[in-house]
């Protein structure tokens, strides 16, 4: 996997807390996997915002053209 610099700013008592936790040698492992987690729960909240859009459909809520009518067409 390709790894990329980044420069972000953060306060530093979140860069001490988290180098209290992980120590300053794996607090770029720690961030990125921070920022994985928080990637993943922002694509199950849209996809449950999308399930609400769709909630109680069913096939019949949805219209499919018969043969004679899509054959009609060419």
């Amino acid at each position: 996997m390709e790894r990329r610099k980044l420069a972000v700013r953060i306060s530093a008592e979140l860069v001490r807390s988290v180098d209290e936790l992980v120590g300053p040698e794996r607090r770029d492992e720690f961030i990125e996997m921070a920022i994985r987690n928080a990637l993943r729960g922002e694509a199950i909240k849209r996809l449950e915002e999308l399930g609400k859009r769709f909630r109680g459909l069913t096939l019949e809520d949805i219209y499919y053209p018969s043969r004679r009518e899509l054959e009609g067409r060419l």
